[in-house]
């Protein structure tokens, strides 16, 4: 222990119990050894200072004119022996110290140090540590080492065996010590005990200070199989614990110590966007400490030597932070740069020796000291504010073109005007691709070409060294390959008029360098401009669209039952094709959960469409029904909740082996079963029906789907045949019974900005064809960005863009889609989707698009481009999203947990007005969210003018959203109002959370409908989730993405609870919640209990709204000056009713007139303001349903619209 006020050393150490053991001496205190590694993340792979170039000495405890120091060398016999101070174990240990010329920082008395029949005898034994030796070291010395071997017994036994250790002084432990442990050949800055059997400890060194944001993402597949834990969900498992030296550690569990584990250590959970790439913990690799990996953030790479900080070097070669801004400029993260060297090589040979600084393999080499100008900046304005430096390189006169030297290996050096090297690092090349190639083949069609009896392939690969066309016959065997030939201009590999024609398969055959390999590749992929596949993606198919057996009856003259050229008029209901119909009993069992479900027109689910449709609701949003990588289409290798239990523990033997469930497995119990079983055990402190869906998840149907595989192929696992073209017949039979029977329009969700893989992993098609071009890679380290969940995509890179459209258009014009959502659109460049939009529109003018306009990850705030975000849509007529509403009805946000998930009352269920237990929200509050309200039932508009809540007259874009504006609209189209969709908590689940627990079902019931009808009512496009108009639950799930039929099914027959506590929720989702989740069930009671009246008076009442919605242009009218003119709000300012809406739509002399109130509080409201009421009455669909109105007792008399508790009544008025 140290004494600070006098500078001594006590060397004894302290025991486990805290009590000294041993001598204890006194010794003048040396100076401490300073850090000889100054890291910025920053700049990883950009010089490390060492030696006399490090700044990091602290002048208070370094005596520059004495470069004495001292450390401390621990040797800890086996755990077997007792490591006491009077222990025999350690007295008879020396050290044996040297110097030579490799290694010669040791700066003690040699005479014994170095004489083997001697050594050094212990300077102390620590009980926890063992016997100790502390050294003095000449922390100038250029070697930065000191060898030493420890030894026991008479005959100097080397308890490390036969290994030669040395202390490396810039990877120094806390007090300058470093470790060793008898039978382990290694040298630790901070001691590591053996692991458990089939364990493996991953550490993360963060040095920022974030460790507790950070989790374990570990998976299996093809290529790495060890992990043997239950959990591979994003974003991963807990951290285990933290070192002071290596930072957060997790222990994983494996099958076996063979092959290797993936992980992918992040913060994603934590409100953070760091990930490191895709990783590999390889067991060929460790090393004598054990199955341990070190893994720095900043880097991708996993290293087996214990290490406190990264290795010292000039220059480390890493990242990929030398980024083409066209064909002719070069970009590099290093601002000292002063020439940048280009190196090529064919056949991937090259590596970067840090000893020599030099690059060896390298087929050419091309220089440029050459300063870029400005230009770039404009392109490149994220790189601009990171610094980076451009560089202008003339390819005119090179031995190599650039499109030659883009087909090998690259990788950049800079050097500074002191010709030391600052940088070593890949290249990124997108920005080089589309100079060099995207104007030529921007109008070139890809994939396979029929041309009557022959077809052509087209494949864009610029990089690839050679392409070939492998066919298959139906037996799935290969067939002779056919080399293709590569265009030049076009960068496009072809063979015309090839004997495959419909129904054959086929992939593709590619040789390419991968730069995230680090090797030139060799593989087959599949084709990303496919239109059919065989079953689970893993063939592509030649398919003519037009075939008639693919053609269903009148598919021809199918019309749209909808127009859209004002989409205010779009009601637009939210679902997805397996929650449709999964355990439908009135659906036939082999269409459940099928695109043909929805041609079943007497079932129960169809039914309930169209009685939908009849009322005023236009348009079916269905979820992702493209190809998905994360469902399984081969039916033997599934088990769903209808099928036998012993499926599963077929599928996953450690069902077996559960104890809670693995007696099931012998039963003829379906799985439903088991979990209907499981429910009278569920608990907080025993979860276990989300434990058991941790098993089933795992290997059902149900995904949502937003994981793309191929981007224009309809999902097999909805097909009655994955394993052929049958899907493109049946998902045509889908629509077309959409639009013909159950007469709504298509909309279909799109997921452009991610794919499911990267890299050359087994789902990685986009990356394995143009390495490094159609992902977003950070501009540091070349891993691909993953903010959206996965691998992100690059849409401003033009071919990528192109794809996108030609995606877009085929969906369009083949399947006769009316709508598209884009999913996380605010990822992509606003003038990518204009111009995609432009390009279907050419198929179908009254497409229309809209989106999530969220603003975050790498592309935030406009960094890249000019994103397609909420308020950057604006005049554009793309819809976005509108969290303003939604969180004003709702109350409180997205990422609420814990206590905030009820304290956080919204309009909807009771802010202010009707309190909870927590009593939270104020009357300034509740106001404030009746006036984002307003703003959202006026169509979320910049420029709506009001008078809000404290009485001043602004506009939507004046009112405030979280330091937002909350109006960002031009006109009502370009705004998607909801308050329920797939993601998050249903409406259902998020009223129980915030209600007060004395609330009546019927209340509970009517705050559901009232918090709808500010959506049904309002001029926004309206958005609801499916099952909202008859009180779907998911058992409280926020996330329920992957949660399986028991948690996700819907009841349209409206016999049952609709799915309200069926068990807690997934605990890597809601386990924090749970607390919260116990009391609201626990309080409620029966009162939250869905029952099949609740049900029907629900879906009565959404259909009520949406009736009276079809029943006057007024609500839809889109155009922003029209409804700034129209529409105005009352019972506004400071002294207003809380929890009373009234809004008022001027019909001119054409329309009637209308008033809508929305009384959102437990009272009979009366409103006598600034209405003149003569002329006005109820309207007539309240009056048609009578009792079951969701205006029932509302009336006009005396001047004042009267409207009781929990109630929105829509007054009329002829028009004059």
């Amino acid at each position: 222990m140290r004494d600070f006020n006098t500078n001594k050393l006590f060397l004894s150490r302290p025991g486990a119990s805290g009590k000294f053991l041993g001598k204890k001496r006194e010794l003048t205190l040396k100076p401490l050894l300073p850090l000889r590694l100054k890291y910025s993340a920053a700049v990883i792979g950009s010089i490390l200072l060492v030696g006399c170039n490090s700044s990091t000495t602290d002048p208070t405890t370094q005596d520059s004119s004495d470069p004495t120091a001292q450390v401390t060398v621990y040797y800890k016999a086996n755990p077997t022996v007792l490591s006491t101070a009077d222990s025999s174990s350690y007295d008879t240990a020396t050290l044996y110290v040297w110097n030579d010329d490799s290694c010669s920082a040791y700066a003690g008395d040699t005479t014994d140090a170095s004489d083997w029949s001697k050594g050094l005898e212990p300077t102390g034994v620590d009980s926890e540590n063992g016997a100790y030796w502390t050294l003095d070291v000449n922390s100038d010395d250029s070697t930065q080492c000191v060898n030493f071997i420890p030894r026991t017994g008479a005959d100097n036994s080397k308890p490390l065996g036969d290994y030669d250790a040395q202390v490396d002084l810039t990877q120094l432990g806390t007090e300058n010590s470093v470790y060793t442990r008898e039978g382990v050949a290694s040298v630790m800055p901070e001691l590591i005990s053996a692991l458990p059997e089939n364990t493996v400890r991953i550490y993360m060194n963060t040095q920022d200070g974030d460790e507790n944001a950070f989790k374990l993402h570990t998976w299996n597949n093809d290529t790495c199989g060890a992990h043997a834990g239950d959990d591979t969900s994003w974003p991963g498992m807990e951290q285990t614990g933290i070192s002071d030296t290596y930072g957060v550690y997790w222990d994983v569990p494996v099958s076996a110590l063979e092959g290797c584990l993936n992980i992918i250590p992040n913060n994603s959970d934590g409100g953070g966007s760091y990930q490191t790439a895709d990783l590999k913990f390889e067991f060929d690799k460790v090393t004598a400490v054990g199955n341990v990996g070190f893994i720095f953030k900043g880097t991708d790479k996993v290293y087996y030597q214990p290490m406190k900080q990264l290795p010292v070097s000039k220059v480390s070669f890493s990242g990929a932070s030398a980024i083409f801004a066209d064909d002719s400029t070069l970009l590099v993260s290093a601002a000292d740069a002063d020439k940048v060297s280009l190196y090529y090589s064919a056949d991937g040979s090259m590596t970067f020796d840090e000893s020599s600084q030099e690059v060896t393999g390298a087929t050419y080499v091309i220089t440029s000291s050459t300063a870029a100008g400005s230009a770039w900046q404009a392109s490149k304005p994220h790189l601009s504010e990171a610094g980076f430096v451009g560089f202008e390189f003339d390819f005119s006169d090179s031995e190599t073109t650039l499109k030659e030297m883009l087909k090998g290996e690259l990788i950049v050096t800079a050097t500074d005007s002191a010709g030391d090297i600052v940088l070593a690092t890949k290249a990124q090349p997108a920005t080089a691709l589309d100079a060099l190639y995207a104007d030529a083949a921007k109008s070139v069609q890809l994939g396979a070409i029929i041309n009557g009896d022959t077809t052509t392939f087209r494949l864009w690969a610029p990089t690839a060294q050679q392409v070939k066309l492998i066919p298959y016959n139906s037996d799935k065997e290969a067939q002779t390959a056919i080399d293709m030939t590569f265009d030049s201009s076009t960068g496009i590999w072809e063979v015309a008029d090839t004997a495959l024609g419909h129904g054959d398969l086929y992939k593709y055959e590619l040789t390419v360098y991968h730069p995230q390999a680090e090797e030139m590749e060799t593989y087959q992929v599949t084709d990303p401009y496919s239109l059919s596949l065989s079953m689970n993606s893993e063939y592509s198919q030649v398919v003519n669209l037009n075939n008639p057996d693919l053609i269903p009856s009148g598919w021809d003259s199918l019309e749209s039952p909808h127009a859209q050229d004002n989409p205010a008029e779009f009601v637009i209901y939210e679902g997805h094709v397996r929650d449709f119909s999964a355990h439908d009993a009135s659906t036939p069992a082999e269409m459940r959960g099928k695109y043909e479900a929805f041609t079943q027109t007497d079932s129960d689910p169809v039914t309930h469409l169209k009685a939908l449709s009849e009322s005023g609701v236009t348009h079916l949003h269905l979820l992702p029904v493209f190809d998905i990588a994360t469902i399984n289409e081969d039916p033997s290798k599934v088990a769903d909740i209808d099928q036998p239990f012993s499926k599963l523990c077929e599928l996953n033997s450690a069902v077996a082996d559960d104890t809670d469930f693995g007696n099931y497995c012998s039963s003829a119990d379906t799985i439903a079963d088991v979990f209907t079983d499981m429910q009278a055990k569920d608990s907080v402190d025993n979860p276990v029906v989300q434990r058991l869906n941790g098993y089933v998840r795992n290997v059902d149907s149900f995904n949502w789907g937003y994981d793309p595989y191929h981007y224009t192929v309809p999902e097999g696992s909805y097909s009655s045949d994955a394993d052929s073209m049958t899907r493109i017949k049946e998902f045509r039979d889908m629509v077309t019974s959409i639009k013909k029977d159950i007469g709504m329009n298509v909309v279909m969700d799109v997921v452009y900005n991610h794919t499911n893989e990267s890299g050359v992993s087994d789902k990685s098609v986009l990356d394995k064809i143009v390495p490094w071009y159609y992902q977003r890679l950070n501009p540091m380290t070349g891993s691909v960005e993953s903010s959206t969940c996965c691998s992100n995509t690059a849409p401003e890179n033009a071919m990528m863009g192109k794809l996108i459209a030609d995606s877009l258009v085929v969906w369009a014009r083949d399947y006769k889609i009316d709508a598209f959502r884009w999913d996380l659109m605010g990822h992509h460049p606003k003038q990518q989707i204009l111009n995609a939009l432009a390009k279907v529109k050419e198929v179908d003018a009254d497409t229309y698009f809209y989106g999530e306009g969220w603003n975050f990850g790498e592309v935030a705030n406009d960094a890249m481009f000019v994103q397609a975000t909420q308020a950057n849509m604006y005049g554009t007529g793309v819809g976005t999203y509108s969290d303003r509403m939604r969180d004003a009805v709702r109350g409180g946000g997205p990422f609420d947990g814990g206590d905030g998930l009820r304290a956080n009352q919204g309009f909807g269920n009771g802010a202010f007005v009707y309190p909870n237990d927590k009593d939270a929200v104020d009357r300034a509050t509740a106001l404030h969210l009746m006036d984002l309200v307003r703003v959202g039932m006026a169509g979320n508009l910049k420029d709506y003018s009001f008078t809000d809540s404290t009485g001043k007259v602004i506009t939507g874009g004046e009112l405030d959203y979280n330091g937002q504006a909350a109006g960002y609209a031009k006109d009502a189209d370009e705004i998607q109002n909801y308050i329920a969709k797939h993601d998050n908590q249903t409406l259902w689940d998020n009223n129980q959370y915030k209600i007060p627990y004395a609330a009546s079902l019927d209340t509970r019931v009517r705050m559901q409908a009232v918090g709808m009808s500010t959506v049904l009512l309002g001029q926004g496009v309206v958005f609801t989730q499916m099952g909202s108009d008859i009180l779907r639950s998911k058992s409280m799930q926020r996330d329920s993405y992957d949660s399986g039929d028991w948690y996700n099914q819907v009841d349209f027959s409206e016999t049952s609870s609709d799915n309200w506590n069926k068990g807690l929720p997934r605990k890597d989702k809601d386990g924090d919640n749970y607390a919260v989740i116990n009391d609201v069930i626990s309080g409620s009671g029966e009162r939250a209990d869905i029952t099949p009246a609740a049900m029907t008076a629900m879906n009565s009442y959404f259909r009520e709204l949406a009736s009276i919605r079809s029943s006057s242009p007024l609500f839809t009218l889109n155009d922003g000056e029209k409804i700034n003119q129209a529409v105005k709000f009352h019972n506004t300012g400071a002294d207003q009713t809380a929890g009373l809406i009234v809004m008022s739509i001027d019909g001119g002399t054409t329309n009637n007139d209308i008033v809508i109130v929305i009384n959102a509080t437990n009272e009979t409201q009366v409103f006598t303001g600034d209405i003149d009421t003569q002329g006005y009455a109820l309207h007539p669909k309240h009056i048609e349903m009578g009792d079951a109105s969701i205006a029932a007792g509302a009336s006009v008399t005396g001047g004042a619209f009267s409207v009781p508790a929990w109630s929105t009544a829509v007054f009329e008025k002829a028009a004059q």
